[in-house]
Parts: C-alpha cells; structure tokens; sequence
C-alpha cells in the first residue's frame, strides 16, 4: 500500500495568496474602508492561506497594541463581501476566492513554547544528560 506524500503549496498558491495579501495589506493602510469599529491601521495581514483550488483562502490577522482581536475579525469577517469584491477588481482570477478572516495566535504559540522551553523543569531535565555525559568522560 502506498503512503500518500505530503506536498506543501504549490507555486501558484503561494504567488495567488501573497497577492491576495498585498491587496488586504493595502485597503486596510489606505483606511478609507467605512467599517464602524474597525481599527485598520491597527491590524496586520500576517499570511493568507489558500485552497489548492483557489476557490477559498484564509487571511490571518494580527493586531498592533492591545487591540481585541477577536472583535476585529468578526468586524471583518462580517464585511468579508468588501475586500472580495477588491481582490477580483485587483488580481485578475477566473473565481475570486472566498475569504474568512482569523485571528493570528503564531506569536502566542511561540512565546508559550519559549516559556516552556525555559523553565526551570524543563532545564532540570536537559542539564541532568549533561551533567552525565560528564561523568561517564571522567571515568574514561
């Protein structure tokens, strides 16, 4: 039986999704979106995944400051119509993709994984080997 092999995205999907990001990027620097609530300028496109279709794409965002999150992607997402109608008068696509907006917690999850890595049980248990190794080099 053969494996199936794990194929990252492809060149177009990567070219579509950063155009598509561009675009994101820029209508929310040009701030002239009329969006009660959003804070554009606060808010950072940080990836766009997309489908190997095309036909849907994910725009992660990340905010500036101590900005809520969460209510600036539900704002988006409930104004999504906006920035696809944009996209598909900017970059030239048989479908314009859907989108959805999501929070981007890649920095939580490397802070987090930061914390762990240096705290003081997990330093326990990588010192204990080397502390070993040192040892066992003595005796030899």
């Amino acid at each position: 039986m053969k494996t199936k092999e794990v194929k990252g995205p492809s060149q177009r999907q990567l070219r579509v999704s950063e155009e598509i990001r561009h675009v994101l990027a820029n209508m929310l620097m040009q701030d002239n979106l009329f969006i009660s609530g959003l804070k554009a300028p606060y808010l950072m496109i940080t990836e766009v995944k997309i489908s190997p279709d095309l036909s849907s794409a994910i725009a992660l965002v990340r905010s500036v400051g101590d900005l809520d999150t969460e209510e600036q992607v539900a704002l988006l997402n409930k104004h999504k119509s906006v920035f696809r109608f944009r996209i598909g008068k900017e970059i030239r696509l048989r479908i314009v993709p859907e989108i959805a907006f999501k929070n981007d917690d890649a920095f939580e999850e490397a802070a987090h994984l930061t914390d762990l890595l240096n705290s003081p049980r997990v330093r326990a248990d990588v010192e204990k080997p080397r502390e070993e190794e040192e040892e066992v080099s003595d005796v030899c």
